[in-house]
């Protein structure tokens, strides 16, 4: 009998445990051949392998071979700041791991568009029962299980920058300049190519509502790098 497949996995647990999220870039950029071995501590052997593989699930998988270089090259850029890094991370942990993708989008991006600042694990709990009964099956953890991963998720935003305070976060709106918007954008059209549009799935982690997101991919100073064509009611953008 073969075990039946998981839409959820348990590593936005692990991976709110990993202590040091710069030196897991440069573990990242160790990986991709990119840089000397990152220094990790860990309790134990295997506390360490559990580690590096929730990451390579959640950090190093990828769409197709354009998705690594253009993650590969964010990773290494002299031009993005560790916080920028940090926002690639965030994006390419939506495009890999579900369940982390379907709280970002169904809450913490809500929050963020509708100008809230409070964070609450127990909100996220009551998302989970949600899930639930829209995937039957699916999220059959304990309420300390899930209450975990609640608070791992908002943990995870903290060391990505993207929230701060202890039990009740504070969400923290991050700067999008140029330099992370064609990293953005560019990596959308890689991973999700069927839709070359301001309704790429990965613009949903933008935190920029739709009309801020064409006006900023019309602007000038971008004409050189992609081209924009409409496409009945959408903006199909086309990289040059």
């Amino acid at each position: 009998m073969h075990e039946k497949k998981v839409l959820f996995n348990s590593d936005t647990n692990i991976i709110g445990g990993v202590p040091d999220y710069a030196v897991m870039i440069e573990y990242i950029n160790q990986s991709l051949g990119s840089s000397k071995i990152a220094d990790f501590s860990f309790r134990t052997e295997n506390a360490g392998r559990r580690f590096m593989a929730a990451i390579g699930r959640a950090f190093l998988s990828f769409e197709n071979k354009a998705h690594k270089e253009i993650f590969k090259e964010a990773m290494v850029s002299q031009e993005l700041r560790v916080e920028q890094k940090f926002l690639v991370l965030f994006w390419q942990m939506t495009i890999n791991n579900l369940l982390f993708s379907k709280i970002s989008e169904n809450y913490f991006m809500k929050c963020a568009l509708a100008g809230r600042l409070s964070l609450r694990p127990e909100e996220i709990m009551s998302y989970f029962y949600e899930l639930r009964n829209e995937y039957p099956g699916e999220l059959q953890w304990s309420d300390a299980t899930l209450k975990l991963t609640a608070s791992k998720y908002l943990t995870i935003l903290k060391k990505l920058g993207l929230a701060e305070g202890s039990q009740t976060k504070e969400l923290r709106f991050p700067t999008i300049g140029d330099e992370i918007f064609i990293t953005l954008v560019r990596l959308a059209l890689s991973v999700y190519p069927d839709n070359p549009t301001e309704t790429n799935i990965l613009f949903k982690f933008s935190f920029l509502d739709t009309p801020t997101l064409i006006s900023r991919l019309k602007a000038i100073k971008y004409t050189q790098i992609w081209n924009l064509k409409q496409l009945g009611n959408n903006v199909k953008i086309e990289l040059i």
